[in-house]
């Protein structure tokens, strides 16, 4: 017994002797600061995609100068309708839109209400147009961008409109954040226009005939924030609002969808601006006239014996 105890102590001796030396190691060796790998990309924070970026970029540019000595005339060299990329998913999409709304027309002048299946093809049509617009924006002249971003804003809430329209037991709860992004996007658009009229006029070069156009606007703008505001206070909207007014979600589907279709088409008619299509005072004339004003009468006229209000 003895000689065992004699060698567990001297085992114990060695251990705590091997102990000592790798800590007396360790307190003696160069600290090393860790650096990731070459293969490794550090992060430098939230990686936000140049086309969200390039929204607050156009929107506080209001000095980059974009001005046309003669306004009214047409430009020269321009494309022809014909030579526009349309074999694309854009294009396509623009194609189906312009079909759906002459649909419309019909049944509008036929006094019938809109089917669930237009409604939902409405929706993904005009979704798949703005989401496959954005990488030809950014190498426009501010103010284009400035519609061009805004109006998206204003269509994801058009949509979301339609959509609860259509099945509010699904989607009436969609007007809450995509109304947000509305008045995001109303409050975007008019600062920089409003500013960069005011320049106008400070420079001498205020041209009024665009001042019928975005009045216009905002009066209809108007009116829809007070129907979403209408909606965001009634959380039972849809079940209170058919009592009294039961053609309501019959107009409010119709009023999306040709506000849609008058959107998409505001921003063509930029388009056919920049690539000379249609440019001057023709491209202006039927921008405030047929994007605006005349679809808000033929809309009225044909709805005016629906039971509905708006707003």
């Amino acid at each position: 017994p003895s000689s065992m105890a004699t060698s567990g102590v001297a085992a114990l001796c060695l251990l705590a002797r091997r102990s000592a030396r790798a800590v007396a190691k360790r307190r003696h060796r160069t600290p090393q600061t860790a650096t990731p790998s070459r293969g490794v990309q550090v992060s430098t924070g939230l990686d936000v995609p140049e086309e969200i970026q390039d929204i607050g970029v156009a929107g506080r540019d209001v000095d980059t100068p974009h001005w046309s000595q003669r306004p009214m005339e047409d430009a020269q060299g321009g494309l022809r309708l014909e030579q526009l990329d349309w074999p694309n998913v854009h294009g396509i999409s623009c194609g189906a839109s312009g079909v759906l709304f002459l649909y419309e027309l019909v049944r509008f002048c036929l006094g019938q209400a809109p089917s669930d299946l237009e409604c939902y093809a409405a929706a993904l049509i005009y979704a798949v147009i703005y989401a496959s617009r954005f990488d030809g924006i950014r190498t426009l002249a501010p103010h284009f961008r400035v519609t061009f971003y805004a109006t998206t804003g204003w269509c994801i809430y058009y949509i979301a409109h339609l959509l609860a329209a259509t099945n509010p037991a699904i989607f009436s709860h969609w007007v809450y954040p995509t109304g947000v992004v509305f008045l995001a996007s109303s409050i975007y658009f008019y600062k920089h226009w409003i500013e960069r009229m005011y320049r106008h006029f400070v420079e001498d070069r205020f041209r009024p005939y665009y001042v019928p156009g975005l009045v216009g606007l905002m009066y209809f703008h108007w009116l829809d924030t007070v129907d979403m505001m209408n909606q965001w206070l009634d959380p039972q909207y849809w079940e209170h609002v058919v009592v009294d007014l039961p053609d309501q979600a019959w107009t409010i589907a119709d009023v999306r969808l040709t506000g849609l279709f008058m959107s998409s088409m505001a921003l063509f008619m930029i388009t056919l601006h920049n690539k000379g299509v249609l440019t001057g005072g023709k491209n202006t004339l039927i921008t405030v006239l047929f994007t605006i004003f005349v679809p808000a009468l033929f809309l009225t006229g044909t709805h005016a014996t629906l039971q509905a209000s708006f707003p």
